[in-house]
């Protein structure tokens, strides 16, 4: 067993360990503790960046195929949720990101897509950490949109049910999406400029698909973060932009590696 696989193992225990408290808090009808995300989640985490390290550095470069890609994602999207708990209650976010960092940790590390390591220009190197780091803020956003979406329905019902009486109020569940995509976005704006300086053709490099949708779903963040500043949008009208924002750069990453990778094989 490498290195990489047995951190990776304990990982996954980890994360798992964290996500199993965290749901039995729910269940005794309690508001998950920050003591509960930082013990487990942060040897998680740790553990997790650890075998990242072994997983993707290679002698021939980076292996930054689909699934390490996204594991990447996970690992950095867990720490900022354990960041964020220390002055928000992020803590829900945990209950959903830890579950898939369990998941993707196995799958980082026994499902060959074809990707070939090679080596990236310092350049390059930015561009691709600024667009990680953006898609883990974006997928904070989108698990905190779907939180707000299930309590503006139940508000909207007039019965807020289970463990949705213990979620902080809308307006704050509002602010804290609305960071989390101002964050997001001035990443991914970093991210695509690098890209724009660093990488000499999109055509040849199949990237072309993959910029034009990152672009489209900038633009529906960018108009979400109009609209609110402008119109005062909220509610229903943020949570539909920030998924579909979302969905359309799901599909600019991991469909347009999934083609490339796996059915294409041109990685």
């Amino acid at each position: 067993m490498t290195a990489a696989e047995a951190l990776g193992l304990i990982a996954t225990f980890l994360y798992a360990l964290s996500s199993l408290l965290l749901y039995r808090q729910f269940r005794g009808q309690a508001a998950p503790s920050r003591a509960v995300l930082m013990l487990p989640g942060g040897l998680a985490v740790a553990t997790h960046a650890v075998g990242l390290y072994f997983l993707l550095v290679t002698d021939q470069g980076l292996r930054l195929g689909l699934f390490p890609v996204a594991s990447c994602m996970a690992a950095v999207g867990a720490g900022l949720v354990l960041v964020s708990s220390l002055y928000r209650p992020f803590q829900w976010i945990g209950a959903l990101v830890f579950p898939f960092a369990a998941l993707i940790i196995p799958a980082s590390l026994w499902i060959d897509t074809g990707y070939n390591a090679h080596p990236l220009e310092h350049g390059i190197g930015l561009h691709v950490l600024l667009s990680i780091l953006a898609y883990a803020v974006l997928v904070l956003s989108a698990c905190q949109a779907l939180l707000l979406m299930v309590q503006d329905r139940q508000l909207k019902d007039g019965h807020i049910r289970g463990v949705m009486r213990l979620f902080p109020p809308m307006q704050v569940m509002e602010s804290m999406l609305f960071d989390t995509i101002w964050l997001g976005q001035s990443l991914l704006t970093l991210a695509i400029l690098f890209g724009f300086m660093y990488v000499d053709d999109l055509f040849a490099q199949h990237l072309v698909h993959k910029t034009v949708l990152t672009l489209v779903s900038w633009v529906i963040f960018a108009v979400l973060l109009g609209g609110r500043h402008l119109r005062g949008w909220r509610g229903r009208t943020a949570v539909r932009f920030t998924l579909a924002g979302f969905a359309v750069l799901v599909v600019a990453f991991f469909g347009s590696q999934l083609v490339l990778e796996v059915i294409l094989d041109r990685a």
